[in-house]
C-alpha cells in the first residue's frame, strides 16, 4: 500500500543530486571494496598499498561529482559544461527497430537468436592457459553519462575511458588496474584499435589492490549447465522485492566480461541461461568499436526505468559490448530520452605472465 512518505519520495527523486542509479554495480568494484575494508579496519591496521589514493577517496564526499564508467564508479572532479550543450553519444541502429530506440509494440523474444549463439560459441576452440601466465588481462572502453545537479540545473560531461586490469590467477595475489582518457567519442570508434586508443601519456589512475577483493565467484568455477549457473550468478544473499531476476543476470554477465577471461563454454552456459529470461532481441547492429553483433535488449525499473542491450558477435557467440539506456524523462538531467547513459567495449583478453604486458589483439 503506498503511504505518504512513498508519495513525498516519488516527487523528490528527480531533485536527488545521487540517485541510487548513479551506484549500480559499485558494491562490485575493487577500489570500492578496498575503501569499505579500510573504513572497517580498527585504527591499528595499516593501510595497505591496494587502497584508494586520498584524493580519489575524497571523492566520495562530493556526491555531486561523482562519474561512473560502465556501472563501475569512479571518482573524479567533474568540469561543469552548460546545459545547453548536453553531450551523450548517439544511439545505435538496430535492424528490428529501424534505428530509433523505441520498442514500439513488442519486439521479437531473443530466446532463438541467444541459443544460436550459444551453438556458435560452442564450436568455437578451448584456449589453453600458456604454461607462463600469472595474469589474466583485459582491456575494454568504456563511458557513462556524468551528472552534476546544481540549483536546479543539470550539467554533464562525457568521459570516456581505456581501462587495463591485470588480476593474478590466484586470488590470493595482487591486482592492477590502469586508466586512461580515451578520445573523444559521438558515434563510434570504427575499429577495436581505434577504441582502445588513448589520450595523454600518463594515465588517470594506476592502482593495486587485492584480488580477493573482486567480487563474484572465479569464471573456471561456475557451473556450465544453465539452472546450476543461474542459480551460482544469483547467489543466496537478500534482494529487494521489486529487483527483476532478470536484471541481476544480465548485470552479473556484463560483471563478469569485466572482470575476467569467459571461456567459449561459458559463453554458451550464459547465452542458454538467459533464453529463459524475458530478453528482446533487436535485431543486428554495429557496435562503437565496428564489430556486427545480434542485439539483445532487457528493460527493467530499477531505479530509472533502463534498457540494457548485451551485443553478441553471431560467429563466435561472444560479448562484443553492452549498451545502457535511459527510457524515461529524468526530469533534470537535460537529455532527451531515450538516450544512451553508458556504454563498455570490451576489447581485448587473453593470459599474460606479468601486470605490465598487454596480452595481444
Amino acid at each position: 500500500m503506498t503511504t505518504e512518505f512513498d508519495d513525498v519520495k516519488h516527487l523528490m527523486a528527480q531533485l536527488d543530486p545521487v540517485p541510487a542509479t548513479m551506484f549500480d554495480g559499485v558494491a562490485r568494484h575493487p577500489r570500492s571494496r578496498a575503501l569499505l575494508a579500510r573504513i572497517l579496519a580498527p585504527a591499528s591496521e595499516p593501510a595497505a598499498a591496494s587502497l584508494p589514493t586520498r584524493r580519489r577517496a575524497l571523492g566520495l564526499a562530493g556526491a555531486a561529482t561523482l562519474a561512473s564508467v560502465a556501472g563501475l564508479t569512479t571518482f573524479r572532479s567533474l568540469d561543469r559544461v552548460d546545459v545547453s550543450r548536453t553531450p551523450t553519444v548517439a544511439m545505435l541502429h538496430y535492424d528490428l527497430v529501424n534505428g530509433r530506440a523505441e520498442l514500439n509494440g513488442t519486439p521479437p523474444a531473443a530466446d532463438a537468436v541467444l541459443l544460436k549463439l550459444a551453438d556458435a560459441a560452442d564450436r568455437q576452440p578451448v584456449t589453453s592457459v600458456p604454461a607462463d601466465a600469472a595474469f589474466v588481462y583485459l582491456q575494454f572502453n568504456a563511458w557513462y553519462l556524468n551528472v552534476a545537479v546544481t540549483q536546479g540545473q543539470a550539467g554533464t560531461a562525457v568521459v570516456p575511458t581505456v581501462v587495463e586490469q591485470w588480476t593474478p590467477l590466484s586470488r590470493s595475489g595482487t591486482a592492477r588496474r590502469r586508466e586512461h582518457r580515451a578520445e573523444p567519442v559521438v558515434i563510434g570508434y570504427g575499429s577495436p584499435e581505434t577504441a582502445a586508443a588513448v589520450t595523454g601519456g600518463s594515465p588517470v589512475s594506476d592502482e593495486v589492490f587485492p584480488a580477493d577483493s573482486l567480487a563474484g565467484p572465479a569464471a573456471e568455477n561456475l557451473p556450465l549447465e544453465a539452472g546450476n549457473l543461474r542459480r551460482a550468478l544469483l547467489g543466496t544473499g537478500p534482494v529487494p522485492a521489486d529487483v527483476p531476476d532478470g536484471y541481476r543476470l544480465v548485470r552479473g554477465v556484463i560483471d563478469l566480461h569485466s572482470e575476467q577471461i569467459v571461456s567459449p563454454r561459458l559463453s554458451a552456459a550464459l547465452w542458454r541461461m538467459l533464453a529463459g529470461q524475458p530478453l528482446a532481441y533487436l535485431g543486428m547492429t554495429v557496435d562503437r568499436a565496428g564489430r556486427a553483433g545480434e542485439a539483445i535488449a532487457f528493460e527493467a525499473a530499477v531505479g530509472l526505468p533502463r534498457r540494457w542491450v548485451l551485443i553478441i558477435d553471431p560467429t563466435s557467440g561472444r560479448l562484443n559490448s553492452c549498451e545502457e539506456i535511459l527510457t524515461t524523462d529524468p526530469g533534470k538531467l537535460n537529455v532527451t530520452v531515450p538516450a544512451v547513459i553508458g556504454y563498455t567495449l570490451f576489447l581485448r583478453q587473453g593470459w599474460v605472465p606479468d601486470d605490465r604486458t598487454a596480452a595481444r589483439p
